[in-house]
């Protein structure tokens, strides 16, 4: 809970796992060798914990960070730990003290997946046909659009750090290099590059940003921390790349930094749950952590949500969808609430609930209406199959189900 720092990973901690289907530790084995983690001197941090006694290791501080190195040398690996350090871990996973900022979202790009009513204007404007980015729907989304529509959920889910891996995202969206620039003329490019927002996110928003980029330097020039992976080991080397920006300057120009009203990132959406109503009266079902199945074939495809970890997760966002569709209901369109109302009425209930209700309050769906809940009746069926997901991954359920509608409040 440092004021200065959104992320720690402890000397000494086990970061690659066993293996691509594994979540057990890698251990050390003929020629192949474990290289614990040790933190570069300008970032160690030192505190005490109650059970632990002292702890020593990498604080990641506030704003943007970048992790870079040559190829297989750990940076995807070290963002991967991070992404799963907004969870506890059990002991002998190797991972125990690595945290990350409670409200941190993994983003990336998601060909197809469906969009409502989003505005996405900040990154992408002026589109071919008309098309309305402020207010932006699609069923079938592009590598671009759905990352840009990605980053505004998270935010206004109330994430406050954004982790990004450059393999999983569009190309597009990240950069545009100077030839391309010159043979494609701005007024032709709908899209506003990652790289001319993402200090105004900080800046502006007080979002921070860590970033795996080993192909693109032009990152140097907004990055406040460069943290470099070498066979495995984390160095710091931010002024290094500072005096390489600063000697070699980039062809890619960035924008003057826009007004805090013209950098808007989300407006409040209302969701209307009519379409979806029929379907959620019949059976659902989580069928994999990364997938839910409500009636005869209605899919919600989670696998791009990358901190779901366990499949009670994904059957509590199943009936916490069911939940929220029948608070919808009941309050009728005239006092709709929107996302984040809805969002932070479930956790109120989840976390306090009148008499502690906590995850039991999901299998009671037809009572949402009536919040806050009482305690069941005796012999009421609470399930005892949930494990708690957290408020973006909710939200990020409710903007992937293609039957909820979203209209802007």
């Amino acid at each position: 809970r440092s004021p200065n720092v959104v992320g720690f990973v402890v000397n000494g901690a086990v970061l690659p796992r066993a293996s691509g289907a594994s979540d057990l530790p890698m251990v050390g084995s003929g020629r192949s060798t474990v290289v614990p983690f040790l933190s570069p001197p300008s970032l160690e941090m030192c505190f005490t914990l109650p059970n632990r006694g002292k702890v020593v290791g990498m604080g990641i501080p506030k704003g943007v960070t970048l992790i870079v190195g040559g190829g297989y040398h750990g940076k995807s690996t070290l963002l991967q730990a991070l992404q799963v350090g907004v969870y506890n871990h059990v002991p002998g996973d190797g991972r125990e003290l690595v945290a990350l900022h409670s409200t941190a979202v993994k983003v990336r790009s998601e060909d197809g997946r469906s969009i409502g009513c989003v505005d996405i204007s900040t990154f992408i404007s002026n589109l071919p046909q008309a098309l309305n980015s402020s207010q932006f729907t699609s069923m079938d989304a592009s590598g671009s659009t759905s990352q840009a529509a990605n980053i505004v959920e998270a935010l206004e889910a109330g994430s406050k750090v954004l982790l990004l891996d450059e393999d999983t995202c569009a190309t597009n969206f990240m950069i545009r290099d100077a030839r391309m620039q010159k043979l494609v003329s701005r007024d032709k490019e709908p899209i506003t590059p990652f790289l001319h927002r993402v200090r105004e996110l900080y800046s502006l928003h007080g979002v921070s940003t860590i970033l795996v980029m080993g192909g693109c330097g032009d990152y140097f020039d907004v990055a406040d921390t460069v943290l470099m992976m070498d066979h495995f080991s984390a160095k710091d080397v931010t002024a290094e790349a500072k005096a390489i920006a600063s000697s070699h300057p980039s062809d890619c120009a960035i924008p003057p930094a826009p007004t805090p009203v013209a950098f808007a990132l989300f407006r409040p959406r209302l969701p209307m749950p009519e379409q979806a109503l029929p379907v959620l009266s019949g059976k659902f079902s989580a069928k994999t952590v990364g997938t839910i199945l409500f009636g005869d074939g209605h899919e919600l495809d989670l696998r791009f949500v990358e901190q779901l970890v366990e499949k009670g997760q994904t059957t509590a966002l199943a009936h916490c969808i069911v939940f929220l569709c029948h608070l919808w209901k009941g309050n009728g369109v005239s006092q709709r609430l929107s996302l984040p109302q809805s969002l932070q009425l479930l956790e109120d209930e989840l976390d306090h609930g009148e008499e502690g209700r906590g995850l039991d309050a999901l299998s009671m769906p037809q009572q949402a209406s009536r919040l806050p809940l009482s305690r069941p009746v005796p012999g009421h069926n609470c399930l005892g199959t949930f494990s708690r997901p957290r408020r973006t991954e909710i939200a990020a359920a409710l903007n992937r189900f293609r039957l909820l509608r979203f209209v802007i409040g």
